[in-house]
Order: C-alpha cells, then structure tokens, then sequence
C-alpha cells in the first residue's frame, strides 16, 4: 500500500503546471431523460449541471503540450441509452504511461444533461461538482473532490484523498449512500426528516452530526447507528482518516 501511495504521488506531481496549448470541442447528443452520461476523464475539472431538454452537451477545453494535443482525442459517442465521453482513453493503455511516457494535459467540461439523468464519472486528480441532477451516482477518483449539489438519488462514491461533499434536497424510501475513502472527509447534508441505518468506519476519523442519531453499537473502528429512527435506506461511509459531518 506504502508504494502505491507512493508512485501515485509522484504522478500527480508529474501533472502539468501550465499549458502551452488548447483545442476547444463542442458536441451535443440526445439522451432520454432516466439515460446515463458516463464520463472517463484524467485531469482537469468537471462541471456537470441539469438542464430542461433531451440533449447531452459537452462543452470542454483541453489544455496541453502541442505534442499532447496532436497524439490525443477527445471522444463522444452513444451507446444505447448512455452518452459516453472519453478523454484519450483509446490512445494509452493505462493512466501511468500518460505521466511518464508522454507530455500530457488536462481537460475542462462544462456538461449539460437532462435533469434526470444517472451519472457515471471516473477521473484521476479532475474535481467534479454535480448540480441539480435527479439519478443515481457513481463517482470515483483518486485525488479528485467530488461535490454533489441539490441532488435527488442513490450514491455511490470512491475517491482516496478528495473530500466528498454531498448535497440531497430529497429523500426516498429505499435510498443509499455509500462513500469510501482514505483520507478525505465527507460532508453529508440530507433533510431535516431523512430516515435511514447508518455506518461509519474509519481507523482515526471522527463522526458528528447536527441531525440526531439513535446509537446502537460503537466500537474504535466502526459506530452503527440509525437517523430519523430507521428505514430501509442506508448512510455507509468508510474512510481511514477520514471524518463525517451530517448537517440538514
């Protein structure tokens, strides 16, 4: 674990500081409402918001070496009922050969999707912030904050050292949250009435919550608890340093 930690630190250093040049594309495709955007990315930052209409619009600036630029693409297709963004993944076969093999760059979204829209997102060290979408989530990054704002929906988020900020307007009966992390803190704010069994896992982290939680066991590692006194809905969040804060 100690080397992975390790050469993933000596990649985000090898990121770009600056960038020498920028390509700008602009596309748009349909996707019905209840489709899913997934997006593949590296570097750079993620901006994805709803919108009314039944269209997918990216709106991205890549920046990079002339070099970069020249030997990459950016790619969006449909492939059923999922729009799919790729930046550069069908050029280099792993993430690591980009920082140590090639001068690479980075890439600036600004996404438009129909409002209910499920979303599905991997990058390595882009922030992502989500608004106003109602979907379920699947979110993972390593170094990447991921913040979720006015969401509606179940979700599912992994990153290693983002913090992860998580806005829900609404709660429905059956609904999940799970978040993993290493060392990044989560920031849950859910309705005042939100019903649902929680756990909390972390080896150093720390849970407080503004909301009142009925305790039912609490051990060093792990509290288990309920919100609201219960319901088939679940909070899971596991971190190692990490600490959760619930607030409405």
């Amino acid at each position: 674990m100690k080397s992975l930690v390790l050469s993933f630190a000596f990649l985000a250093l090898a990121l770009p500081a600056r960038a020498d040049d920028t390509e700008h594309f602009n596309r748009s495709l349909k996707l019905s409402a209840g489709g899913t955007l997934r997006l593949r990315a590296f570097a750079g930052h993620v901006t994805i918001s709803a919108a009314d209409g039944d269209e997918v619009s990216v709106d991205a600036i890549r920046h990079g070496s002339r070099a970069w630029l020249d030997r990459t693409k950016l790619e969006m297709y449909a492939q059923g009922s999922t729009v799919v963004v790729r930046d550069d993944e069908s050029v280099h076969s792993s993430w690591w050969d980009w920082s140590w093999h090639h001068s690479i760059g980075e890439t600036d979204f600004e996404i438009k999707v129909p409002r209910k829209t499920n979303i599905d997102v991997n990058t390595f060290s882009a922030p992502v912030t989500v608004t106003g979408v109602e979907g379920s989530y699947t979110l993972h990054g390593f170094s990447s904050r991921i913040r979720l704002s006015d969401a509606a929906g179940s979700v599912r988020a992994h990153t290693f050292s983002g913090t992860v900020e998580i806005h829900e307007t609404r709660w429905m009966d059956s609904q999940t949250i799970d978040v993993d992390t290493f060392s990044g803190n989560v920031e849950l704010r859910v309705p005042g009435d939100t019903r649902a069994a929680v756990t909390f896992s972390s080896f150093s982290g720390h849970l407080n919550s503004v909301l009142p939680l009925t305790m039912h066991s609490s051990s060093r590692k792990e509290i288990q608890a309920e919100l609201g006194g219960g319901s088939n809905s679940r909070l899971r969040i596991k971190t190692f340093s990490g600490s959760l804060h619930i607030d409405r």
